[in-house]
C-alpha cells in the first residue's frame, strides 16, 4: 500500500489579487518544470494544508495548491470581516483558478481536488476542458440538492446513521427542513453576538468531524476557533445558496469533459459525501475510472485513501509523459 511522499517546502508563494476586494493565496512546490497539478481544497472554507503537497510525486509534478475566498491565508477571512463572504461564489473561485493559471504561465494542467474541492474541480474542468490534462478526485460531492439533504436533513441520510450526534447538532434548532437548520446556522453564524457565533461554529464543526473518518477519535477535529469559524460560515453561505449552481449542474454539463482522463477514489464508508454521488459521476463520465476504496470513509488521510490518490497521481503523470515521447 503507497503512502505520501515525504515533506517538502514550498518553492514559491503569493498573494494574488484577484479583484472584488480580494487577495487569494497560491503556492508552489516540486518540480518548477514537471507536470502541473492544481489542488482544489474541501470545505467550502477548509483552506490548503502542507499534507496536500505529498499526494504528488515532486519529481514529476509542479505541485499549486491555493486557499479559496475567504479561507486560509487569502483576505480578508470570513472569521475576521464577514464581507468575505461578499463577490464569493463558485463562479468567482473559477475564475480565480483561471487567474492562477494565466499569473503562473501555465498552457494545461491536472485538476484536483477533494469533498468540496472535487465540486469546484468539475466545474472548473467543464468550463474550461480546453485547458485540463487530468483530473484526479476523492470524496465526490455532486452539490445536489439530494447530497445537502444527506448531510443536513433530519429524515435522511447521516442523520440516520449517526443519530446521537446529530440529535446534537440541531439540539435548539428548527428542523422542518434542510434549508431551515441551515439557515438557522447562518442566522447565528453571521450575527454580532461573538458567543453565539461560535457557539455555532463548533457545534457545525463538530457534527462533520464525527463522521469523516471510518474509525472516528473524538480528538480527530484540531482546529483552532478560528478555523471553525471560517469553515462554518462558508459553508452556510454556500449551502443556504445552493453552491450558487443550478440543480445537478455537473451531471447536466459532463458532456464537456467526456473525453479528459479522470480517477475517482471514494471511501466505500463515506457518510458526509454518499458513495452513489461517485458511482452516478462515474457512469455518466466515460473517460473516468472509479475506485470504491472498502475499508474507508471520508477522510483523505485513511490509509485505503492516500494509496488511492498515490497510484492515481502516479498513473496521470505516466499517462502525460507517455504522450509527449
Amino acid at each position: 500500500m503507497r503512502t505520501l511522499y515525504p515533506e517538502i517546502k514550498t518553492n514559491q508563494t503569493y498573494m494574488l489579487d484577484v479583484g472584488d476586494g480580494h487577495q487569494i493565496y497560491v503556492e508552489e512546490s516540486g518540480n518548477p518544470d514537471g507536470i502541473p497539478v492544481i489542488h482544489c481544497h474541501g470545505g467550502p472554507g477548509g483552506g490548503s494544508s502542507p499534507a496536500q503537497r505529498r499526494y504528488y510525486d515532486p519529481e514529476k509534478y509542479r505541485i499549486i495548491l491555493f486557499d479559496q475566498r475567504g479561507c486560509g491565508q487569502s483576505k480578508p477571512n470570513c472569521a475576521d470581516d464577514i464581507t468575505a463572504t461578499w463577490n464569493n461564489t463558485t463562479s468567482h473561485l473559477l475564475k480565480d483558478m483561471e487567474t492562477i493559471r494565466e499569473k503562473l504561465g501555465v498552457k494545461r494542467w491536472v485538476v484536483t481536488g477533494g469533498s468540496w474541492g472535487t465540486t469546484v474541480a468539475l466545474l472548473y474542468a467543464i468550463r474550461n476542458a480546453a485547458v485540463v490534462e487530468a483530473i484526479i478526485l476523492r470524496g465526490v460531492f455532486l452539490a445536489r440538492q439530494q447530497d445537502i439533504d444527506w448531510l443536513f436533513n433530519p429524515n435522511t441520510g447521516a442523520s440516520q446513521i449517526f443519530p446521537e450526534y446529530y440529535a446534537k447538532f440541531v439540539q435548539g434548532v428548527p428542523t422542518e427542513s434542510t434549508a431551515e437548520i441551515l439557515e438557522h446556522y447562518q442566522e447565528k453564524l453571521m450575527g454580532d453576538n461573538d458567543f453565539e457565533q461560535l457557539a455555532a461554529a463548533k457545534k457545525f464543526g463538530a457534527w462533520e468531524a464525527k463522521m469523516v473518518q471510518l474509525n472516528y477519535h473524538l480528538d480527530h477535529y484540531k482546529g483552532s476557533h478560528r478555523e471553525l469559524l471560517t469553515m462554518a460560515i462558508l459553508y452556510s453561505h454556500y449551502f443556504t445558496n445552493h453552491s450558487f449552481i443550478y440543480e445537478s449542474e455537473i451531471l447536466s454539463e459532463i458532456s464537456a469533459i467526456k473525453a479528459i482522463p479522470g480517477y475517482i477514489i471514494h471511501g466505500r464508508n463515506d457518510v458526509v459525501c454518499k458513495p452513489e454521488g461517485a458511482y452516478t459521476l462515474s457512469t455518466a463520465w466515460p473517460a473516468s475510472i472509479l475506485e470504491m476504496v472498502p475499508a474507508a470513509g471520508h477522510a483523505s488521510s485513511e490509509p485505503g485513501i492516500i494509496d488511492g490518490l498515490v497510484r492515481a497521481s502516479k498513473k496521470v503523470a505516466d499517462f502525460i509523459n507517455e504522450k509527449k515521447k
